[in-house]
């Protein structure tokens, strides 16, 4: 026997029970990986529907789709030999997830303000099942304020993303927006399919804290940063979605206050402290998350009036300058033995650490020694200084740091930088469990 031959292998059977996946191809070039993607949810045991625009035909066939997933493509809304039963809804009730891949930027446009005048866009809007949407665009599309504004909206319909990643695009750009693996993809649909929903927040108390603080110098200057508020409001506004009551201390930011959250305006590093230390004191809360970014520094005797120029150069240069107050640690020791506290860390890293895995590790060095100058139960790190994550960007990504019960730190990847709302939604699913039982 030739111990070079191989035995050929025959591909699996779509099969006809499982878990019901209706995947919407859209047309980006990404949809040529369409057919391997299907069969990668194929192997994992579940059926597979595709539903294919009308762009999407010009990178891959219907035929090839109907092959590999064993049910006819559908790609036109008023198919006659469909809608005498009103196919377009029969196809939106009958799956368990609905994965959108590759997914445009004008798909999710015309997902976000709910357009149907397509098979895929009314299916969209017409299912009940949870969507997945795998991004794939031009990096200048995926970080448009349109499409991240796009994205806010979907995520807070309870729609959960893959990707994109970084890397080459067929377009020539370098960076994120390429489609990820399908292999990916599939873990991710299985992951979905196996989540438990997202536990009600019901009956707990959580206090937040966003933005920047400012340390004056004289009553029109001041040191303070970049911090816009975004992801502190953004963790405000998740959690009242779930039903905690929610109070939000924040710094001077222009941000709407978020629905059914209870806001408290201040402006110095003092102020905050003192406002968070009144509502510990009046409530105990079951998770503080203090997401601003508090002032370092303070002069120690700031001018009462106007600075000439001179005279504040001589500031800068040569004044006394102390510490600013530690809010966090203060509160921890206040307050650390009866309450889950949450803080938040930006940090530079060297240009030179450039791979995701040397990215959170050094991340979580940074944060595992913040934790123990903080005294805090978690801490999510970020990197700052670079694009997609940090201050003044509308996504982010980072690693969540989470003290065991044997004193030893956790640290998990939130992964690809996303929307600051799906981000905030990520933070309280890992942090649900360690928050008391209402």
């Amino acid at each position: 026997m030739d111990a070079s031959r191989t035995d050929p292998v025959k591909p699996p059977v779509a099969p006809t029970e499982g878990p019901r996946v209706l995947l919407v191809v859209a047309g980006g070039i990404a949809a040529y990986k369409a057919p391997e993607l299907v069969r990668a949810l194929v192997r994992r045991g579940m059926q597979v529907q595709v539903v294919m625009t009308k762009a999407a035909a010009a990178f891959v066939t219907e035929m090839s789709l109907s092959t590999v997933s064993g049910r006819p493509t559908r790609t036109s809304l008023l198919d006659p030999a469909a809608e005498g039963s009103v196919g377009h809804i029969e196809l939106a009730d009958w799956p368990d997830l609905v994965l959108v891949a590759p997914a445009t930027a004008n798909l999710l446009a015309r997902a976000a303000l709910g357009l149907a005048d397509d098979l895929a866009s009314t299916v969209l809007l017409a299912t009940r099942a949870p969507l997945l949407w795998a991004p794939a665009m031009n990096t200048n599309m995926w970080q448009h304020p349109a499409t991240q504004d796009n994205l806010v909206r979907l995520v807070g319909r309870g729609d959960r993303f893959v990707g994109p990643d970084r890397g080459a695009l067929a377009c020539g750009w370098v960076g994120r927006g390429r489609m990820v693996d399908p292999e990916v993809i599939a873990d991710e649909v299985q992951a979905c399919l196996t989540a438990k929903p997202r536990e009600s927040w019901a009956g707990r108390r959580v206090l937040v804290s966003a933005g920047p603080t400012r340390a004056y110098l004289d009553p029109v200057r001041f040191l303070s940063n970049a911090s816009t508020g975004a992801m502190g409001f953004a963790l405000a506004e998740e959690a009242a979605r779930r039903g905690a009551e929610v109070t939000l201390v924040a710094g001077p930011v222009e941000q709407a206050s978020p629905p059914g959250v209870h806001r408290i305006d201040v402006v110095t590093a003092e102020e905050m402290l003192q406002a968070m230390d009144a509502v510990l004191a009046q409530h105990p809360q079951d998770l503080v998350a203090m997401v601003a970014a508090v002032s370092d520094l303070h002069v120690v005797a700031p001018a009462t009036d106007k600075l000439p120029k001179l005279a504040l150069q001589a500031m800068l240069s040569g004044g006394a300058w102390t510490q600013g107050v530690d809010v966090l640690a203060t509160l921890v020791a206040r307050y650390g033995a009866d309450t889950l506290f949450l803080g938040f860390g930006a940090q530079t890293l060297p240009p030179t650490v450039v791979s995701p895995h040397a990215v959170s590790t050094a991340l979580a060095a940074v944060g595992e020694e913040k934790m123990a100058t903080k005294g805090c139960d978690a801490l999510f790190v970020n990197r700052v200084g670079v694009p997609e994550t940090g201050f003044a960007t509308p996504t982010n990504a980072g690693v969540l740091l989470t003290r065991q019960d044997d004193g030893t730190v956790q640290a998990t990847d939130a992964g690809p930088p996303v929307a600051k709302k799906a981000l905030a939604a990520w933070i309280l699913d890992q942090l649900s469990t360690r928050v008391s039982t209402p």
